[in-house]
């Protein structure tokens, strides 16, 4: 039964070398018979004036490098091309109904394709010689081919690190103009036309498509533009005359996006802390102490700001948003530094009492009146009591307190005298009692006042002016922050 098994797996492998060298043979004698009188040097198209159409497609696979600074991309990926030979037709009847055969890409006409914005001399003229081009019955040719472009970009980092930078891969035939040559699609710009993407490390896997290239990039989209190049510059309609002077062009592009995972950690959060002590010192009561933190908060400005300029991108756009925010946070940083020296140096100099020539805020009207009316309740304590230190009511207080404890130690001594002079002596220290009282009354009361007034006044008079504006330049900071950090931040 082995055996049997044996000459039956013998007998077909025959078969299919016997067929398979058939059909090579086929297909070389048809290949000759189509190479015969074939010229690759000349346009496959039997009357001059037939423009062809060649379709173009890009399949990218790595975008290796992108070099901010030279504003280049390194990319590479598959390019295929599509036309029609008229020279490259063939009856399959006549050969064992053969409909698509393969034929060494360099035997048979090519588009004279070049990479317009080449960074690079060396890449400028795309060659597909490296697979067979297919060719079917009716003349269509697909030839492929893998490519590494160099390509130029224009980047623009005004929203670093949240932005968008677009590279454009623009292919043109240099050798044929737009009467000879059209790089068109039958379906235009559609979405099927654009460059496609696949970057996953599997090419098998559709589940995860990776987008994430060249450390920091990511891909976000492609696009596909044909326009016609001529005297008039590069314009989307199709000229209605003279195509002789208009050139077909084919524009791909890969739109990227930057990823930066760690900025709000490495960035942000630094950025606002020092905000926010810009914004605390104002709050600060000793000069001293406000212009020491200032101070620390310039020096860690400076260290932060070192570490970031060293990784930004070029100078190329506009200035970052961040940067001027960093340029914007320092210089208020600044302000409050003079600003606090400043004040420090006036309340060392100038009078407590002086009064500035404009009044800050409506309250200090009122101020002004309650000062006024604390002054006059201390002029009339200070007569009450210069009244009560009057030296008639001291010499009575004295005498009447003396002879009262002499009388209680020795009552059995005239009692009639003692008792008059009893009833004198506590009248007279009856009389001075409402005295001492409204004194102690009115020494709480002046104590009240001035406890009130070193609560409501730790400093001298230019020193509250000075604080209040502080307090309004803090104001005036803290909406410029709440303005800014949305914008230049997020």
């Amino acid at each position: 039964m082995s055996g049997m098994q044996l000459r039956i797996k013998i007998y077909v492998l025959l078969c299919l070398a016997i067929a398979t060298g058939y059909v090579t043979v086929a297909n070389r004698k048809l290949e000759e018979a189509l190479m015969k009188t074939y010229n690759r040097k000349h346009r496959p198209v039997k009357k001059d004036s037939t423009t062809m159409q060649i379709q173009i497609y890009l399949l990218i696979g790595h975008i290796e490098k992108v070099d901010e600074e030279e504003q280049t991309m390194l990319l590479h990926g598959l390019l295929w091309t599509s036309w029609t030979d008229e020279y490259l037709k063939w009856d399959p009847s006549k050969y064992n109904n053969t409909r698509r055969i393969a034929i060494e890409s360099w035997k048979i006409w090519q588009p004279a394709l070049s990479l317009y914005n080449s960074a690079r001399g060396n890449s400028w003229y795309l060659h597909m010689g490296g697979l067979p081009a297919s060719v079917n019955n009716d003349g269509k040719v697909w030839a492929s081919g893998s490519f590494s472009f160099h390509v130029t970009c224009l980047f623009d980092f005004t929203n670093y690190p949240y932005d968008e930078q677009e590279c454009p891969i623009v292919i043109a035939d240099w050798v044929y103009d737009l009467s000879k040559v059209n790089l068109s699609d039958p379906s235009g710009n559609a979405s099927l036309n654009k460059p496609a993407i696949k970057l996953s490390y599997d090419p098998l896997d559709n589940t995860s498509m990776k987008r994430h290239v060249a450390g920091c990039w990511e891909v976000k989209d492609t696009w596909r533009r044909q326009c016609y190049w001529g005297p008039t510059g590069c314009r989307d309609e199709s000229p209605d005359s003279q195509p002789e002077w208009f050139w077909s062009l084919i524009e791909f592009g890969v739109r990227i996006k930057r990823r930066v995972p760690y900025f709000a950690l490495t960035v942000i959060v630094p950025t606002i802390t020092t905000c926010f002590l810009t914004l605390m010192v104002f709050w600060i009561d000793t000069m001293s102490l406000a212009i020491a933190t200032t101070v620390m908060n310039v020096l860690l400005q400076g260290l932060y700001s070192w570490e970031f300029i060293k990784n930004l991108p070029p100078g190329s756009g506009g200035v970052p948003k961040i940067v001027s925010f960093y340029g914007m946070n320092l210089s208020l940083t600044g302000i409050t530094f003079m600003l606090h020296v400043i004040i420090a140096y006036l309340v060392y100099i100038l009078p407590e009492n002086l009064e500035l020539p404009f009044q800050l805020l409506i309250g200090d009207y009122q101020d002004n009146e309650y000062n006024q009316q604390d002054h006059q309740k201390q002029r009339q304590c200070d007569n009450i009591i210069a009244m009560d230190q009057n030296p008639t009511f001291s010499f009575i207080t004295t005498t009447a307190t003396a002879p009262a404890t002499e009388l209680q130690l020795n009552p059995a001594v005239n009692d009639g005298e003692n008792i008059a002079l009893t009833d004198n002596l506590s009248h007279a220290v009856y009389s001075h009692t409402p005295s001492q009282s409204g004194n102690v009354t009115t020494s709480d009361a002046n104590a009240g006042t001035t406890r009130k007034n070193s609560d409501t006044a730790g400093f001298g008079h230019i020193a509250q002016q000075l604080y209040i504006i502080r307090r309004l330049i803090f104001f005036l900071f803290f909406i410029i922050y709440i303005i800014s950090i949305p914008i230049c931040l997020f």
